[in-house]
């Protein structure tokens, strides 16, 4: 094996290799301790190994030594955003503002932490700028985000020009989601699955899905607050482990066609990464947000696990997910309003599926429902997932773990229904795609 570098171990972070990347950090900054590139992949390990005190603390040695870049400033706030230090991350963040007046990721993340006025001085900036012609394309797709937070109603402009920039720098199209759909269905639906010999297993994963948006932060912490449960977030290891078998060169295989050994490597597969990536408790909750696509297969393979469904009222799910950045590349429908309808019509119908097909395969919970009267609605979850009654489930905003969505400023407030119905004060903003949902909504009237 060569020399090492930082790079090295940042791909070793990618893949997961958490572990080896911290040994490998910790070996590196001390050979160099002074070097700037070593430090910062040993705050990013200790912060992806959890050890968020040993992260903070490195972060701060990098800070010292390089006090005039702004990223080890926002490095750190991110961390601290992720684990509700709201006050500490806005200082850091205006800090690098300082340094980076104009960038358009600075705004947005100082926008998570704090309540930002239109009179702000850094607000004004960024409006001068954009107004002027002095803010490139690149920053305006983040800043448009921050400066509607800031702005509500009259950022209403830029927001709209934020979606269209990025949408024109990812472009997207509807057909190729519902194709995947459909060709998934027919493989879950083609004849009769085969039959695994089950062993008794001493993990049971709870799986959380549903549209991005819809509650299933909140649903996570309320039951990583219970003593019995911890979480994983976003594995993405669900849809990975499921494709890795029902896909073969680029087609998915009717399940019916496969092996009770070929299913049973997709549980394995699974375990496997979870152990390798979190290696969580024996319960575990995994936020992977697109399980809801195999979700029938998954119980059919791991018997054991529990899959929760959150639906909310697609006005309210469309409008946050319209309001929010998202990486690029990452939800390409995100940017349109025509385009997050019909991706919330290809969900409806991936869970109208499993409904049918398999309905003892998951348990639907509405937000609304959750938040308006929570004590009831947890109840019915812990029972579905077989733990018992715990009052800390009340309470996840007391829940120290870290956060790492787009809903990390709010499951740190106390359960409330003030989120239901936000959608309505732009309606009139919000026309093109109330009228793409159409009767989408009329259960949720």
């Amino acid at each position: 094996m060569g020399v090492v570098t930082p790079d090295d171990i940042r791909k070793h972070l990618k893949r997961g290799n958490v572990e080896t990347a911290l040994n490998l950090a910790r070996s590196g900054s001390r050979r160099s301790p002074k070097d700037p590139n070593w430090l910062d992949v040993l705050a990013q390990s200790y912060g992806a190994a959890r050890d968020f005190r040993k992260a903070l603390a490195s972060f701060d040695r990098l800070i010292k030594l390089v006090p005039n870049s702004a990223k080890p400033l926002a490095d750190k706030a991110l961390l601290q955003q992720q684990l509700g230090e709201m006050g500490a991350a806005e200082e850091l963040l205006r800090k690098a503002l300082s340094i980076l007046p104009l960038n358009g990721s600075l705004l947005r993340m100082l926008s998570v932490s704090a309540r930002l006025a239109p009179d702000d001085p850094v607000v004004q900036k960024f409006v001068l700028a954009w107004r002027d012609g002095r803010l490139p394309d690149n920053e305006k797709i983040q800043a448009g985000y921050g400066l509607f937070k800031a702005l509500r109603r009259d950022g209403f402009a830029y927001l709209n020009e934020a979606n269209q920039l990025q949408r024109k720098a990812n472009p997207w199209s509807i057909e190729a989601r519902r194709q995947t759909v459909a060709k998934l269905q027919a493989a879950m639906r083609a004849g009769t699955w085969p039959q695994l010999d089950h062993q008794k297993s001493g993990r049971v994963p709870i799986f959380v899905t549903g549209m991005p948006r819809s509650g299933t932060t909140l649903v996570e912490q309320i039951l990583s607050s219970h003593s019995e449960v911890s979480a994983t977030g976003e594995t993405s290891l669900t849809l990975r482990a499921a494709y890795s078998v029902l896909v073969a060169n680029k087609v998915f295989q009717p399940v019916s066609s496969l092996s009770a050994q070929d299913l049973a490597l997709i549980g394995q597969r699974y375990i496997e990464g979870i152990d390798h990536f979190h290696a969580p408790g024996a319960t575990f909750t995994d936020k992977s947000i697109q399980t809801y696509m195999v979700m029938g297969l998954l119980h059919h393979i791991l018997p054991q696990s529990r899959t929760i469904v959150v639906r909310r009222d697609p006005r309210d799910v469309a409008w946050s997910v319209y309001r929010n950045y998202f990486e690029s590349g990452t939800h390409g429908y995100s940017n349109d309003m025509a385009d997050i309808a019909a991706y919330i019509a290809t969900v409806d119908d991936m869970i109208d599926f499993w409904r049918d097909m398999r309905p003892d395969s998951f348990l639907e919970i509405r937000y609304e429902d959750l938040v308006r009267n929570p004590e009831p609605e947890i109840r019915n979850i812990l029972d579905y997932c077989g733990l018992t009654w715990e009052p800390a489930c009340l309470k996840p905003e007391e829940n120290t773990g870290s956060v790492k969505t787009l809903s990390v400023d709010q499951v740190r407030a106390p359960i409330s229904p003030k989120s239901i119905g936000g959608w309505r004060e732009y309606a009139a903003e919000l026309e093109p795609l109330l009228s793409s949902l159409g009767d989408r909504v009329t259960t949720w009237d």
